[in-house]
C-alpha cells in the first residue's frame, strides 16, 4: 500500500520536536542475534545482481519477538528461521527442516563499560524448537512470546497447516530458562476449515489473573478461510501442575467480528480484570470497508465456558468508518490499542483504564479480481476511556499524518506505549516504530508521539534509529504469491532497567525491539538477519509518579459515512504493497536494483 507522503520521506527527519521533548529517550543498542543464512542463499538475477521473486523459498529470517524471564534480564528469542550457525567453531551451519522452522535463541541484557545496557546472545547456543511438515512451508508461522507464571517460563505460539490438510491451526509450546520444553507443542485453537490466529504487531496474550496454579489470557483470534470467517476473542487457561510441567486449556471463545480479511487484531484487558476490551477491522474485500471496532468482552472467572460464547460480549461499537478525505473515498483499517501506562507507588509500571487507539484511512485503489493496494491518506490516533458500559473520548480521533508522523504510513508498524520523560516528569507516549520496504538495509526510524494528560493533547517527541527491520522485500520477494504478500512483524515492549542505578546508568526505562532486515548487508542474495535493539526512554528516580492519568468525556467519535461495499477502481501510481513511507532503506532501494513497482497483501 501506498503513503501519499513518500515524496517527502527524506525530510521526515528533520522534523522539529516539541519544546518539552523527552530528552531522555536515545537511539538505542542494536544486537545482531541471529546471522544471515549462509548455506541458504536467495535466487537473485540480472547483472548486477537483483532479489529474484520465488515462491515460497522464505527469508532466511522473520517475524522476531521475545519476552523475558523473572529477573527482567535473562529470555528467548524466537524467529522463523531458515539456518542457524553451527554449534562448534568448525561445525557446519544448521539447516531447518523443511525449509524453515521456529528457532530460539537464549539471550540476556547485559551493561557495556559506559553503562549502557544492550544484548547478549549466541546463536550457536540456540535450536530449533519446531520440527513440522507444513503448507507452504509456514511451519511456525507469526510467532507471539509472552512470560507466564510470574516469569518462570516463556510461551510462543504460532500457527501452521499440516500438509494434506484444509486447516491453519494454532499451537503454543512452553520453555524454562535453560531453553528445555515444559510444555509441549499443543494445539491452542482451530475453527473448521479456517486459518486461523493470524496476528499484528505487537499483539500477545493479554493477562486476565492468576488463581493457585492456574493463569488465564484473552487474545484476539482471526479465521480467515471457507468455514465462519469470523474474527474470534478466545480466553484459555496455562496451568502450572509440577516444578517443570505446564498444561494448556481452552476455556471459552465468541465471535467479536463477522466477516474479516487479516483483520488482525488485538485484545488488552482492562485493570479490573473483569472485562477486555478488543479492536479490530471489519470486512471480507480488500480494502476492508466495514469499519474499524471497539468491543467489551467479560472475562468474568467461571462464567462461560465452551466455543461461541456470545453472551461474553458486552457491547460493540463502530469507532471508524468510510470517510471522504481531502475528496478521496477512504475506509478506516489497521484498528491498533495499546494502554496507557502509569506508575504505582513503587514505582514500577502499570497499566491505566485508558486506551491509545489508532487506525488508518485508507483509499483502496485495487485493480481487478479484489486485488490488494491503495494508498494511505491518514493516520488517525485517539485516548479512549472504554469501560463496561461504552467508550468515551478523553482525546478525540486526530490525523497525526501532517505533523507527528509526517512521512510515515500505516502498516507494519509497532505501537508500544511507554513512559518518557526524567525524575517525576514522566508522561505517557506512543513510540511508532517504522521499518523499511526495501530490505531492512540501515536503521529503522522510531517516532515518539507524547500525550499530555493535562491538556490532553498529542506532541511531537521526535524521531530516534532503530535496529533494522524489512517490514516488506525480502518476505514478499521469498514469500508465498511474490509480489502479491509480505508477512514480516517486528515487536517491541517497555520494560524496567535492570541496570538502573549501575554504572552510573541513569535510564529507568527501556524498550527493547525484535526485528529482522538486511542491517549494512548490501549483498542480495544473502537473507534476513535478526536483531534486537535496546532504547532508553526515560531517566531519574519517579518517586512521586508521573503526573496523574484521568479520564473524561472531551471530545467526540469522527464522522463516518455508510460502510459502503462498492467496489473500488484504479491502479497504483508509485510504489505497491501494503506501503512505502519511512526514510531508512532508500540507498538500498538503489543499489540492490530491486522491483519499485509491486503489490502485495495488506
Amino acid at each position: 500500500m501506498n503513503n501519499q507522503k513518500l515524496l517527502m520521506f527524506a525530510v521526515a527527519g528533520l522534523l522539529v520536536p516539541a519544546a518539552d521533548a523527552a530528552a531522555d529517550i536515545r537511539s538505542g543498542n542494536t544486537t545482531l542475534v541471529i546471522p544471515h543464512p549462509v548455506n541458504d542463499t536467495a535466487p537473485t538475477t540480472g547483472n548486477p545482481a537483483r532479489l529474484r521473486r520465488t515462491n515460497e523459498e522464505q527469508p532466511g529470517n522473520e517475524m522476531a519477538t521475545y519476552a523475558l524471564f523473572a529477573d527482567g534480564k535473562s529470555g528467548l528469542y524466537f524467529s522463523m528461521a531458515t539456518e542457524l550457525p553451527g554449534v562448534g567453531a568448525t561445525d557446519a551451519p544448521r539447516a531447518a527442516t523443511h525449509r524453515m522452522q521456529l528457532a530460539l535463541v537464549p539471550f540476556s541484557l547485559s551493561q557495556a563499560a559506559d553503562g549502557s545496557v544492550g544484548v547478549t546472545a549466541d546463536a550457536k547456543q540456540g535450536k530449533f524448537v519446531t520440527n513440522n511438515i507444513g503448507n507452504e512451508y509456514r511451519n511456525a508461522n507469526v510467532p507471539a512470546a509472552f512470560a507466564i507464571d510470574g516469569g518462570n517460563a516463556i510461551c510462543a505460539q504460532y500457527n501452521y497447516q499440516p500438509n494434506n490438510t484444509n486447516d491453519t491451526k494454532l499451537y503454543i509450546q512452553c520453555f524454562n530458562s535453560a531453553g528445555a520444553a515444559v510444555l509441549p507443542q499443543t494445539e491452542a485453537f482451530a475453527k473448521n476449515n479456517d486459518d486461523v490466529c493470524g496476528s499484528i504487531e505487537n499483539n500477545v496474550p493479554s493477562l486476565i489473573g492468576t488463581t493457585g496454579a492456574t493463569t488465564r489470557y484473552i487474545s484476539w483470534c482471526l479465521a480467515n478461510g471457507n468455514g465462519s470467517d469470523n474474527a474470534w476473542a478466545r480466553v484459555f487457561q496455562i496451568t502450572k501442575t509440577g516444578a517443570a510441567a505446564y498444561t494448556y486449556k481452552r476455556e471459552f471463545d465468541l465471535t467479536i467480528l463477522n466477516q474479516e480479511e487479516r483483520s488482525r487484531g488485538m485484545c488488552s484487558v482492562d485493570p479490573s480484570a473483569t472485562f477486555a476490551i478488543c479492536a479490530g477491522t471489519e470486512g471480507n474485500n480488500q480494502p476492508q470497508r466495514e469499519g474499524t471496532w471497539l468491543a467489551a468482552v467479560d472475562v468474568t472467572a467461571n462464567k462461560f465456558n465452551g466455543s461461541n460464547q456470545q453472551a461474553a460480549l458486552l457491547w460493540k461499537k463502530q469507532i471508524g468508518g468510510r470517510t471522504t478525505v481531502d475528496g478521496r473515498r477512504t475506509y478506516a483499517m489497521r484498528a491498533m490499542i495499546s494502554r496507557v501506562q502509569t506508575t504505582d507507588a513503587t514505582g514500577a509500571v502499570v497499566p491505566t483504564d485508558l486506551l491509545f487507539w489508532r487506525d488508518a484511512l485508507v483509499e483502496g485503489n485495487n485493480n481487478g479480481n479484489n486485488g490488494k493496494g491503495g494508498t494511505y491518506r491518514a493516520n488517525r490516533f485517539a485516548v479512549i476511556k472504554a469501560t463496561k458500559a461504552g467508550v468515551e473520548y478523553v482525546t478525540p480521533l486526530t490525523d497525526l499524518s501532517k505533523d507527528q508522523l509526517f512521512g510515515v504510513d500505516g502498516t507494519h508498524n509497532v505501537q508500544t506505549s511507554v513512559l518518557v520523560g526524567s525524575g517525576t516528569s514522566l508522561k505517557p507516549a506512543l513510540l511508532v516504530q517504522n521499518g523499511s520496504h526495501t530490505g531492512g538495509n540501515g536503521t529503522a526510524q522510531i517516532r515518539a508521539i507524547g500525550w499530555d494528560p493535562t491538556a490532553k493533547t498529542f506532541s511531537n517527541i521526535g524521531q530516534f534509529a532503530g535496529a533494522p527491520s524489512d517490514r516488506h522485500l525480502y518476505p514478499n520477494y521469498l514469500g508465498n504469491n511474490p509480489g502479491n504478500q509480505g508477512r514480516n512483524h517486528a515487536f517491541g515492549q517497555l520494560i524496567a532497567n535492570p541496570f538502573f542505578g549501575v554504572n552510573n546508568n541513569n535510564d529507568k526505562f527501556l524498550v527493547v525491539y525484535s526485528s529482522t532486515g538486511k542491517g549494512t548487508d548490501m549483498v542480495p542474495s544473502h537473507k534476513l538477519a535478526a536483531y534486537m535493539t535496546v532504547m532508553p526512554v526515560a531517566s531519574g528516580a519517579p518517586a512521586a509518579g508521573p503526573a496523574p492519568v484521568t479520564g473524561g468525556n472531551t471530545g467526540t467519535s469522527g464522522s463516518t459515512d455508510d460502510g459502503s461495499s462498492s467496489s473500488d477502481d484504479g491502479s497504483d501510481a508509485t510504489l505497491g504493497g501494503c506501503s512505502t513511507g519511512g526514510s531508512a532503506g532508500l540507498a538500498s532501494f538503489l543499489l540492490i536494483g530491486l522491483a519499485a513497482f509491486i503489490r502485495r497483501r495488506r
